[in-house]
This record gives structure tokens, C-alpha cells and sequence, in this order.
């Protein structure tokens, strides 16, 4: 009844379903796993955010033990004093909030243990700023427009996310290894310390409070009078607009811990083998019946 099932034609249709099984049954535990992956990702990065913040001594003890950096991320920390350095603040291009197009505005910044003189180099990334806050920066040739200038407000009590230093995976833009770049693809903080006087720490802050610590205006170039080398003030020459807005970067918000697609992608690629199977047996069965009805004619 199933000798045809031996010839070579249906031989190589055998391999083949038999390949394509493989392959749905593979993508669908690939995908099971992923979502194991995701749930004990989430419920790690809940516990950790649902800890008191660090303050500055244990942030910055913690720091010299690379062993346990990585357990650090998401955490909270307080850091008491932080003067930000707008000269060497870096971009991080193609970031966007609630669908709107956008950039992260990455601050190096110099603070200081409460319980010691010695003063650390941490890489804040302040917060979300639209696409227009993203043009030109301070620092531009004279003439141009729409230069961003900053005010910044000196010392500043921040308190943030604390994050792994970003790398690039297997497919991304890519950055040059070299030069004072004014914007970069991720927070890459090897990358940014290259180009800072200070000496940062491996990882990054994300700011997660609303004070606003640095505010942003769109201003042309031959408005600005002048800055104080700390940054504190900004002098505006005596023909600036009135109206100007001021904008304020967003802190950015939690990571979501939603599931994600994964289990069901895991039911989609196990529904394609269960249908494989169900499917070709089917089409074997047909073929058997067919030519047991062409013999049975023959006779």
C-alpha cells in the first residue's frame, strides 16, 4: 500500500518535511527559551528597582570589583554633588519617547565620595530630548543657527538608573574609534572616555528624577555672550528673543518588563510542526488510497 513511499521522489520528500520539522520544532524551543530568558530578566530588574538607592561610598566601592557590576544594573543611586561638564556632553543619536523621534543627552560629570576627598568621573545620561534638541551643539562655528546652549545648574543632586555600558551586537551603525565625536549610535562609555578629562567609572547613570537639572534653549550663535568655566550661568547678548522655549531633557522611564511576543511566537512555530506532521500524513495517506484505486481499476 505504501511502496511508492520508497521510491526515490518521495525519499526526498521525506528529507525534506523531516528537515522542515526540525527546523519549526528548533525556532519553537528557541523561542520557549527567550521567554524564559525575558520573564527571569524582568522579575531580576523588579527586584533590583524595588531596592533602597545606593549612596555614593557604596556606589563607587562597588565599582572597583568588576564581579559585581553587573549585578548593580538597573539599581538606583543617589549621588549628593554632581558637576556636569556641557564641553564634553555626547549625543546618543536615534532615541525615541511614546513614538516621538528623538536623542539621549549624555553628560560627563565629576562627583565625589561623601566619606573622602577623591573626586570619580560618571557618564550621566540625563534624559530624552526631541529631534529639535538635538541639532548643532555649543561649540559650532560662529554664524551658525540653531545652536542648543545649556545652562546647567551646579552642583546638582541626581539620582539615577545605573546601567552596563552599552556594546554593539552583531548588526548596528558603528562609531569611528577615534576623534571628539558630538554624537554616537549607544551609550558606549569606553567609547566617551576616550574623548573626557575625566577617568569614568564603567558604567552609566540614566537620571530618573524630575528636577530639572539642566534646561536646553534653542538660541543662535552670535546671541550667546558667554558661559563661566563651570558652567553655571549663560549671558545672553542683549538682541535674544524673549520667547525663547526653553526645553527640559526627560527623565527616561523604566525599563517595560512586559513578556513580549516570544511565547507566542513559541505557539506559531509549534503549530507549523504539528500541521507539518498532521499535513503530510494526510498527503501520504491520499497517495496510498489513490494508487490502491488505480490498482483495484487494473484488475
Amino acid at each position: 500500500m505504501y511502496h511508492f513511499a520508497r521510491t526515490p521522489r518521495w525519499l526526498a520528500g521525506h528529507a525534506l518535511a523531516g528537515v522542515l520539522l526540525v527546523i519549526f520544532l528548533i525556532a519553537g524551543f528557541w523561542q520557549l527559551s527567550r521567554h524564559n530568558e525575558v520573564r527571569e530578566r524582568n522579575s531580576v530588574i523588579a527586584e533590583r528597582q524595588a531596592m533602597p538607592p545606593l549612596d555614593e561610598d557604596r556606589f563607587f566601592d562597588a565599582m572597583s570589583d568588576t564581579e559585581t557590576i553587573d549585578q548593580l544594573e538597573y539599581r538606583s543611586v543617589s549621588l549628593a554633588m554632581v558637576d556636569f561638564d556641557w564641553d564634553e556632553s555626547v549625543l546618543i543619536r536615534n532615541r525615541s519617547l511614546g513614538g516621538v523621534a528623538g536623542c539621549h543627552l549624555a553628560l560627563p560629570a565629576e562627583t565625589a565620595s561623601t566619606n573622602s576627598d577623591e573626586s570619580y568621573g560618571v557618564l550621566v545620561v540625563a534624559g530624552w530630548l526631541p529631534e529639535p534638541g538635538c541639532g548643532t551643539t555649543r561649540g559650532s562655528e560662529a554664524g551658525s543657527t540653531d545652536v542648543i546652549a545649556i545652562r546647567l545648574a551646579t552642583p546638582t543632586p541626581i539620582t539615577g538608573r545605573i546601567r552596563t555600558s552599552q556594546e554593539r551586537g552583531l548588526l548596528g551603525p558603528t562609531d569611528p574609534a577615534e576623534g571628539q565625536l558630538s554624537s554616537l549610535a549607544r551609550v558606549d562609555v569606553e567609547r566617551i572616555e576616550r574623548q573626557t578629562t575625566l577617568d569614568l567609572v564603567p558604567v552609566y547613570v540614566e537620571r530618573i528624577d524630575h528636577r530639572d537639572a539642566v534646561d536646553i534653549a534653542p538660541v543662535r550663535f552670535e546671541d550667546v555672550n558667554a558661559m563661566t568655566p563651570t558652567g553655571e550661568t549663560l549671558a545672553w547678548g542683549e538682541d535674544t528673543a524673549p520667547d525663547l522655549i526653553m526645553l527640559t531633557p526627560v527623565p527616561l522611564p523604566p525599563p517595560e518588563l512586559d513578556a513580549g511576543p516570544h511565547l507566542g511566537y513559541t505557539l506559531q512555530w509549534f503549530s507549523f510542526a504539528l500541521v507539518a506532521i498532521v499535513g503530510y500524513t494526510l498527503v501520504l495517506r491520499h497517495q496510498a488510497r489513490r494508487g490502491e484505486s488505480e490498482q483495484i481499476a487494473d484488475d
